[in-house]
């Protein structure tokens, strides 16, 4: 659904991309049921879930295409996008996870966001020897060099939860890092995850900022 109008601001606004996915579906329930925003903007390809209807009627939810226009205005950007190399292949996996974030984060910016929050993942490095690290540490610099007011990238290890696809390297990694390993490297529930980055948009402060596993974990102990 395109707006043709905006929702009379009465608060903050907030754009979503990445909204069907483990974290990304999770964090758009809690955008919406927080009463934080205004206005919550998702841009996905697929159509919009039934149980969002209402909010759609009422102008309180906006689900976009990829071909249409964000408003004039929008205060906090959060990103849940990801493929994996087995769905899409490396060219398809930079293509997602690194281009598609660093173009919508330049979306967000370029109608007013000051903060860019982003789900990248432990050991993202650009220097990395592993592929997909390394295309989320590029990915980071990337968004980085965009200077936003404030920049969350969210580093979680293994995540536990449904997901439309089974992962079977995944499930069997959550299974292993369920035991007492170091903190940072435990699996934990994308909604976790989701919840963590919701608390720390309620107090922006300028500047780049990594969370890892134990942030979260301390977000989420937060009441």
């Amino acid at each position: 659904m395109r707006p043709d109008h905006q929702t009379d601001r009465n608060g903050p606004t907030a754009f979503l991309v990445g909204a069907t996915g483990l974290i990304g579906s999770s964090l758009l329930h809690r955008l919406v049921e927080s009463n934080l925003y205004s206005a919550i903007y998702v841009m996905a390809r697929s159509a919009a879930p039934e149980r969002y209807a209402h909010r759609i009627a009422s102008g309180q939810l906006c689900w976009l295409t990829f071909d249409d226009q964000l408003p004039a205005s929008i205060d906090h950007f959060f990103c849940a996008l990801g493929t994996t190399q087995k769905v899409a292949g490396k060219t398809g996996l930079e293509r997602v996870d690194r281009e598609l974030v660093v173009q919508s984060a330049q979306q967000a910016l370029g109608a007013g966001a000051s903060l860019i929050s982003i789900v990248s993942a432990q050991g993202a490095n650009a220097h990395s020897a592993f592929f997909y690290n390394r295309i989320k540490g590029k990915m980071e610099q990337d968004v980085e060099a965009l200077n936003s007011f404030a920049a969350h990238f969210w580093q979680p290890s293994v995540l536990l939860g449904e997901r439309e696809e089974h992962r079977l390297a995944e499930s069997l990694a959550a299974c292993f890092l369920r035991w007492p390993l170091p903190v940072n490297v435990r699996a934990r529930p994308g909604s976790q995850v989701a919840s963590a980055m919701l608390k720390a948009a309620r107090s922006v402060q300028p500047g780049c900022f990594r969370f890892k596993v134990s942030d979260i974990d301390n977000f989420n102990k937060e009441k």
